[in-house]
C-alpha cells in the first residue's frame, strides 16, 4: 500500500497534467480571440469603405440620370422640330406636285 506522501505525489502529478492542458487551451483561446478581433476590425473597416463606395456610386448614378434626362429632353425637342420640318416638306412636296400638274407638257 502506498504511503501518504506517494499518494500525494501521484495526486500532484495527475493534477499538474490537466493544469498544463488547461493553460494551453486558454492560450489557444486567447490567440483565436486576438485573430477574431483583428478580422472583425478589418471587416468593419471594409464595410465602411463599401458604404462609402456605394454612396459615391449613388451620387454618380444620380448625375448620370440627370444627364440622361437632359439628353432625352433635347432629343425630344429635336424630334419635334424634325417632325415640323417633315410636315413642312410634305406640304411643299404636295404644292410642287400640284404646280407640276398644272404646267403644260412639252411637245
Amino acid at each position: 500500500m502506498p504511503t501518504q506522501e506517494e499518494r500525494l505525489a501521484t495526486l500532484e502529478q495527475s493534477f499538474g497534467t490537466p493544469q498544463k492542458e488547461i493553460g494551453k487551451s486558454i492560450h489557444e483561446v486567447n490567440e483565436n480571440s486576438t485573430i477574431m478581433l483583428g478580422l472583425l476590425q478589418t471587416l468593419t473597416q471594409e464595410s465602411k469603405q463599401t458604404g462609402l463606395r456605394m454612396e459615391m456610386m449613388k451620387i454618380r448614378m444620380d448625375q448620370l440620370e440627370t444627364k440622361f434626362d437632359a439628353h432625352t429632353a433635347l432629343l425630344n425637342e429635336h424630334t419635334r422640330v424634325l417632325s415640323e420640318h417633315t410636315a413642312r416638306f410634305d406640304r411643299l412636296e404636295t404644292l410642287l406636285t400640284q404646280i407640276l400638274a398644272r404646267l403644260p407638257e412639252k411637245p
